[in-house]
């Protein structure tokens, strides 16, 4: 396999504040670790919101001066995209977000989308009808591509397919619709919560395509399949993956399936292991290579997409007092792979 790519999830290191000593600190922790980028979380650790051009310029400087990049944006939300209680607040927040991860130079969004429902039997993309074009209009760039690159590429998709600049979209605010559920060939009932989350997606990914930073949801709370199945509904759906498979495990579903079914939408991933405790009838996140996932065969499986993308150490609520230790064990383990 070709050298992994390791990124150090940055509100992992302990100490880490949202000032430029704090950042510049806690990034040259992560290059020491042997880390070639890094990811921001765009909620707590720098709010991208209110991150001004100065504050932009400044810390670009600092990843330059540390030959680091910002492999992605973490956006946490409060719910999911599948809850349509101020859900054109949370489409509105993930935008602002990849349009800052454009101008810090990183080419992806994270962020889970909610428990995506079972699928319709008859799913099918909405670009493969008979006589259209052969081309997948939502299939992502290919990997490799400078992020001017990216955008221009799926600018160029849409105009061979003979879709406007921003598609097609269902009516309703911030062009995310229907919110009332449907009914698929005119008989089947489709969960409404379906629709509302493909047209979420479809949306932001005719956004990413335009800005040049694009969505990526994140594995765990339901089969890679489902998520497969949701992001392959449409044609415009320019939507990357990050695979967590400690999520999956914990949630009980297979890391192997996902892959299998997700393919070369998976842009990023989670270096997060997962075991599932039966006597005490919990799962938890353990640091990579201490859990239920076989890395070796994973990055098997990875290398024959082929998969060229960053692998993401760190957790959410690490221990302060070992953090940096298992920040430099996950990067070792990986790299000895």
């Amino acid at each position: 396999m070709a050298e992994i790519s390791i990124a150090v999830r940055l509100d992992s290191i302990p100490g880490v504040r949202p000032n430029a000593a704090s950042l510049r600190r806690a990034l040259t922790q992560a290059r020491a670790m042997g880390a070639s980028s890094v990811e921001i979380c765009g909620r707590g650790l720098i709010d991208v919101s209110e991150l001004s051009d100065t504050g932009v310029r400044t810390l670009r400087k600092i990843l330059d001066d540390l030959s680091l990049q910002v492999a992605s944006i973490r956006f946490p939300t409060l719910h999911g995209f599948d809850r349509v209680e101020d859900l054109d607040r949370r489409i509105d927040a993930t935008k602002q977000a990849m349009r800052t991860a454009y101008r810090l130079g990183a080419p992806l969004v994270v962020n889970q989308i909610g428990p995506v429902p079972k699928p319709p039997q008859s799913t099918q993309s909405s670009g493969s009808a008979s006589g259209s074009s052969p081309m997948v209009v939502g299939e992502m760039p290919p990997e490799g591509l400078s992020m001017e690159q990216a955008a221009a590429w799926a600018s160029s998709m849409a105009r061979a397919s003979g879709l406007g600049a921003s598609g097609s979209v269902d009516t309703g605010t911030n062009g995310v619709g229907p919110r009332g559920g449907s009914r698929s060939g005119g008989t089947e009932a489709v969960d409404p919560r379906w629709d509302t989350m493909r047209s979420v997606l479809e949306d932001l990914g005719r956004f990413g395509a335009r800005v040049g930073a694009f969505f990526a949801a994140e594995t765990g709370t339901e089969p890679g399949e489902y998520l497969a199945k949701l992001i392959d509904t449409s044609a415009e759906s320019y939507i990357a993956v990050a695979l967590n498979p400690g999520q999956l495990i914990i949630n009980r579903h297979s890391v192997s399936d996902a892959i299998a079914a997700l393919g070369d939408r998976i842009r990023i991933v989670n270096a997060v292991d997962g075991v599932v405790d039966l006597s005490a009838g919990r799962s938890v996140a353990v640091p990579v290579g201490q859990g239920t996932a076989d890395f070796p065969s994973l990055l098997g499986q990875l290398e024959d997409i082929p998969y060229r993308g960053p692998f993401v150490v760190g957790r959410p609520e690490m221990p302060a007092a070992t953090a940096v230790n298992e920040l430099v064990q996950s990067v070792n383990y990986l790299k000895n792979l």
